[in-house]
């Protein structure tokens, strides 16, 4: 019994004395997008905060919301920006669809967020893997052209968009997705820098690629 008792002593005794890590902390003075890398590298390395995931953030933004960045992304399950950015509620003004397309409705949701919420920062986050491009890329023969129905809607926006017609002057698109990939996101980015209110507000746009196999973000 005795040496039970000191055998407990001597594990508590070491546990007592074990420093504690420091935590980790959001540093007050980092741009939008400076949040953004820090987050999204919290989470490659498994140290995510979960900032502003509690009640106390739901009382604190039940009046109103500040986020800092809008996100346009897609519809994909894999990409979840409050995630991969380790940011929590009323942190992201987060705008989904297949293919992170701009469509009207689209475009008046980031004009609220920049005009009426104060966003600071716009992202278009696509990423690798993309159904909606691996889509267009498959089909060959503009069969978006004959079946008219919902899905097809987002193959034909996609193979209207310039960058992708010039991307295929180059390259050939089913051996380059990722290029097609890339001109996607650069389509839609360029489609929000050319919005007056946008420009009115002077707003920073950025284009990022998320990988789904590592979960790392490339700036573009």
């Amino acid at each position: 019994m005795r040496k039970t008792f000191l055998a407990i002593t001597v594990i508590l005794t070491l546990i007592s004395c074990k420093k504690e890590e420091a935590p980790i902390s959001i540093e007050a003075n980092q741009t939008p997008i400076e949040k953004l890398i820090a987050g999204n590298q919290r989470f490659l390395e498994e140290k995510t905060i979960h900032p502003h995931q509690n009640k106390k953030s739901v009382l604190e933004n039940q009046n109103g919301q500040h986020p800092f960045a809008v996100i346009v992304t897609c519809s994909d399950s894999r990409v979840a920006p409050e995630i991969l950015f380790d940011q929590g509620i009323g942190d992201l003004f987060v705008i989904r669809n297949a293919g992170n397309l701009i469509s009207d409705i689209d475009m008046g949701s980031i004009e609220y967020a920049v005009e009426h919420l104060d966003a600071k920062l716009i992202v278009v986050l696509g990423h690798t893997e993309c159904g909606a491009i691996k889509a267009y890329v498959s089909d060959k023969n503009n069969d978006y052209k004959k079946h008219h129905n919902h899905i097809d809607d987002i193959v034909e926006t996609i193979a209207n968009e310039q960058e992708e017609k010039q991307e295929e002057k180059l390259h050939s698109k089913e051996k380059n997705i990722l290029g097609c990939i890339n001109a996607n996101i650069e389509h839609s980015t360029k489609t929000i820098a050319n919005n007056p209110i946008i420009k009115d507000h002077k707003t920073k746009i950025i284009a990022i690629r998320y990988d789904v196999h590592t979960g790392k973000i490339v700036l573009l």
